[in-house]
C-alpha cells in the first residue's frame, strides 16, 4: 500500500511518500521533499503568519501537489499535520482553509502531546530492537518536545512541550532577549528526561549532524543513527556561533533558509543536553512525517 503525509512545522513543511508492507513498515521512500518556509518568523510579536511565510508554504505545497500528481497520489488522502506555531497563530485555520479550497490538502493541527506521540513512533521504526528505554529531543522552529519512551511494546511515558526552538531562538538573539526567555523555560526540574543518550530528531539536529560531518551535499543515510560525545558537540556549537551565515552558506549550502537558524538551534540543543546530563547525542532521520504515514491517520484525542 502507499501513504503519504505532510509536516508542517515553524520552520520547515515536509512532504514524505512511502509504499509499505502488510505489517506497516516501510518498504519503499517515493518522495523526501523539504521545504524551509519558517511559519514561526516573528510570532510572538505578531501572533500570526507573518505574509511571506505564508507565501512560502502555499508555494512549498502547491509544489507537494505537483509531484504527487506525478505519482498518482490525491492530495486529500494525504495525512497533513501542522505543530507550535499554527496552535499559536491566529490566521493558522483561515489560511488552512486557503489550502484545502485550492490545493486539496485537509490539514490537522495537532497537540504538542500528538506531535510527541508520532514524532516517538516515527524514531522508534528506526531503531536497534535492544533499545528498549529512550528520551527524544525534537527541536523545532518555535517548541522543543522531551519524550521519553518505552520501545517494546512502544509507550509514551512521558513528554514536555517547551516554547522554544531554532526559530524562535534566533528572534530572541536578535532582540538580545535569548539567555533570559530561555533560563525561565528550563527553569524546571528535567530529572526524569536526564540520560546518557539523547536521540534527536527533526530538521535543525540533523543539518547540524551534517555540518559536523563537514558534508557539502546533505546524505540523509550518513546522518541517520551517527553518534556525537555531547562535549564534542558543545565545541563544535560554540565556533557555530562565531561563524556567520555568509559564511555557512559558502561552506554548506545544502542549508540554505535554514542557515541564519542552525546557531541558535545548537544553542537549544547545548543548554538542553547540559540540563539533561548527556554523554552522547544519537541522530535519528525520522520524525513526525514517518510517525503519521505509519499510523495512516491521527487519532482524534490529538486534535
Amino acid at each position: 500500500m502507499r501513504r503519504a503525509s505532510i509536516d508542517i512545522g515553524s520552520n520547515s513543511v515536509l512532504l514524505l511518500a512511502v509504499e509499505l508492507d502488510s505489517d506497516g513498515v516501510i518498504t519503499k521512500e517515493l518522495l523526501n521533499e523539504s521545504f524551509i518556509t519558517s511559519l514561526g518568523k516573528d510570532l510572538d510579536d505578531a501572533k500570526k503568519f507573518h505574509p511571506d511565510s505564508i507565501k512560502a508554504t502555499y508555494e512549498a505545497l502547491s509544489e507537494y501537489k505537483k509531484l504527487l500528481d506525478k505519482i498518482n497520489f490525491l492530495a486529500n488522502d494525504v495525512i497533513a499535520t501542522a505543530t507550535e506555531a499554527s496552535r499559536v497563530s491566529t490566521n493558522s485555520r483561515e489560511f488552512f482553509k486557503k489550502i484545502k479550497d485550492e490545493l486539496g490538502f485537509n490539514i490537522q493541527i495537532i497537540s504538542s502531546d500528538g506531535e510527541a506521540y508520532y514524532t516517538a513512533l516515527g524514531v522508534v521504526s528506526s531503531l536497534e530492537k535492544s533499545e528498549e528505554k529512550i528520551i527524544i529531543m525534537d527541536i523545532g522552529g518555535a517548541s522543543t518536545e522531551l519524550i521519553q519512551i518505552d520501545t517494546a511494546p512502544f509507550k509514551i511515558v512521558k513528554s514536555i512541550s517547551l516554547p522554544v526552538g531554532s526559530v524562535r531562538a534566533t528572534d530572541w538573539k536578535s532582540k538580545g532577549e535569548f539567555d533570559s526567555k530561555v533560563s525561565e523555560i528550563l527553569n524546571k526540574d528535567f530529572s526524569d528526561y536526564q540520560t546518557d543518550t539523547l536521540v534527536c530528531v527533526a530538521g535543525s539536529m540533523t543539518a547540524l549532524a551534517s555540518i559536523y560531518l563537514g558534508q557539502k551535499e546533505y546524505v540523509d543515510s550518513k546522518v541517520e543513527g551517527m553518534k556525537i560525545s555531547f562535549k564534542s558537540f558543545t565545541e563544535f556549537a560554540h565556533d557555530l556561533r562565531n561563524t556567520n551565515v555568509e559564511n555557512l552558506l559558502m561552506l554548506f549550502p545544502f542549508l540554505g533558509k535554514r542557515a541564519p537558524m542552525v546557531a541558535g538551534g545548537s544553542h537549544v540543543a547545548e543548554l538542553i543536553g547540559n540540563k539533561l546530563k548527556i554523554d552522547t547525542i544519537k541522530i535519528s532521520t525520522r520524525g513526525l512525517r514517518y510517525g503519521t504515514v505509519i499510523t495512516g491517520g491521527i487519532d482524534e484525542q490529538y486534535i
